[in-house]
C-alpha cells in the first residue's frame, strides 16, 4: 500500500462522532497516567525505548494523547494517517524499537476502556487504535520512505550546502555572507526566503529527526537565521503600492515563528503594512490589537496540529465581534499543509501553502 493509498485507507475506514471526542479529550490526563504507569513497568522497557530516560517517553506519551485529542476533535484522519509515519521514523532515529508501539498503542486501548464511558464511545476509539495496530507493519515500511519535496531555484543548490554547513557550525559571517549574495540577485528576497532559507531550514529538521543534530543544534541555526533576517531588513527593497495593513503572528502556544516571519517580510515588500507579532501570541491580545489597528487580514501561523483549537477559538471570536467584520483570516504552516481541508474545518476565510500563495491571496482579496 502506498503512502497515499494509506491516507485513503483512514479516511475510509475511520469515523468519529463530536461527542466521542469530547469524551476522549476529558479522559486524556487520567489515561496519560494509566498509560505511563503501564509502560514503565513494561518489561524490558529500557531497551524498548533504546536506554532513553523515562521521562522522555513520558513527554511522547503525553504528545501522543494531545495528538490523538487533536485528530478526534477536528475527525482529521488525514493527519493521524500523514503524521504516523514520521512518528516511527522519528522515533526509531532516536532509539526506540519498532516493538514499542504494539505495546503503547496496545495500553492506550486499554486506557480507553478503563476511563471512557458509554461503552459505545469507548468502542468508537478503540477502533482508531485497533487500525493503527493493524497497520504497524505497513507503518515501518511507510517510515523508510521520507517524502521528496520540489525545491525552487535548483541553481542555489551548492550556496543551499554551504548555508546549512555554516547555520550548524554557528558562523554568522558566512551565513550573512552567502545570504547577501542570494540578496543581490534578480529577485532577491524571494531566492533568499523560499530557495536558501527555507529549504535548508527544512533539512535540518530533518537531520533532527534522524537524530543527526541535536535540538541544540537545530535551535542554534535557527537562532542564527533569525539575526541574518534582522541584519538584512534594511536592504529590502521598499514598495511602491500600498494594500493597507496587515496582522502576522503565531497561534497561541506555537514556538516556530520563522515561517510567519517570512511571510510579514514578502508582504511588506508586497506593499503592505505588516505588524509581526511573533511566537506564542495570546489570544485576548491578539483579539485586542486587531480591534485597535482593523487590518484588512490577519494571518496565523501554526506548526504543531495541537494548536488547532486554539486557532479555531480565535476565528469563531473574530467572526462574531461585529467590530472585526471587515477582518478575513488566512491560515498556513505545516499543520495546515498535513491536511488541507483543516482550514474549512476550523472557519478560516483562507489557506495559504506557501508565502508566495499568501500573497496571491492577500492580493486577490
Amino acid at each position: 500500500m502506498t503512502r497515499e493509498q494509506f491516507v485513503e485507507n483512514a479516511k475510509e475506514s475511520l469515523r468519529i462522532r463530536p461527542e466521542t471526542a469530547k469524551r476522549y479529550a476529558q479522559a486524556r490526563n487520567a489515561m496519560l497516567e494509566e498509560v505511563n504507569a503501564a509502560m514503565a513497568a513494561e518489561p524490558g522497557i529500557n531497551a524498548l525505548i533504546g536506554g532513553n530516560p523515562l521521562g522522555m517517553m513520558c513527554n511522547n506519551h503525553r504528545h501522543h494523547v494531545e495528538f490523538i485529542s487533536t485528530v478526534l476533535q477536528f475527525g482529521s484522519f488525514t493527519l493521524l494517517a500523514k503524521i504516523l509515519p514520521w512518528v516511527y521514523r522519528t522515533y526509531r532515529a532516536h532509539g526506540f524499537s519498532f516493538d514499542y508501539f504494539p505495546l503503547e498503542l496496545a495500553a492506550w486501548k486499554k486506557a480507553v476502556e478503563n476511563h471512557i464511558t458509554p461503552a459505545d464511545a469507548a468502542a468508537e476509539i478503540v477502533a482508531v487504535y485497533d487500525w493503527m495496530l493493524k497497520n504497524h507493519p505497513l507503518l515501518i515500511t511507510l517510515s523508510a520512505a521520507v517524502p521528496g519535496e520540489e525545491v525552487p531555484y535548483p541553481e542555489l543548490g551548492d550556496k543551499r550546502r554551504m548555508f546549512g554547513a555554516q547555520l550548524l557550525a554557528g558562523d554568522y559571517a558566512s551565513c550573512l555572507e552567502i545570504a547577501e549574495s542570494v540578496l543581490a540577485e534578480d529577485r532577491g528576497q524571494e531566492r533568499l526566503y523560499m530557495g536558501l532559507i527555507q529549504p535548508v531550514m527544512y533539512e535540518i529538521g530533518r537531520l533532527w529527526e534522524e537524530d543527526k543534530i541535536s535540538a541544540a543544534e537545530e535551535h542554534l541555526a535557527t537562532s542564527v537565521v533569525g539575526r541574518i533576517l534582522a541584519a538584512l531588513y534594511a536592504k529590502f527593497a521598499p514598495a511602491g503600492a500600498n494594500r493597507g495593513k496587515a496582522v502576522v503572528t503565531s497561534a497561541p502556544n506555537e514556538y516556530h515563528e520563522l515561517g510567519a516571519r517570512v511571510l510579514a517580510d514578502l508582504l511588506e515588500a508586497d506593499g503592505w503594512d505588516v505588524l509581526f507579532l511573533g511566537a506564542n501570541t495570546p489570544a485576548e491580545e491578539l483579539l485586542g490589537l486587531l480591534a485597535k489597528t482593523e487590518p484588512r487580514f490577519v494571518a496565523i501561523s501554526l506548526t504543531m496540529p495541537f494548536g488547532l483549537d486554539k486557532v479555531e477559538d480565535i476565528i469563531s471570536r473574530i467572526k462574531a465581534d461585529p467590530k472585526l467584520g471587515g477582518v478575513r483570516v488566512m491560515v498556513g504552516g505545516a499543520a495546515f499543509n498535513i491536511d488541507p481541508e483543516l482550514w474549512r474545518r476550523i472557519g478560516a476565510d483562507a489557506w495559504a501553502e506557501n508565502p508566495r500563495a499568501a500573497i496571491e491571496q492577500a492580493t486577490a482579496w
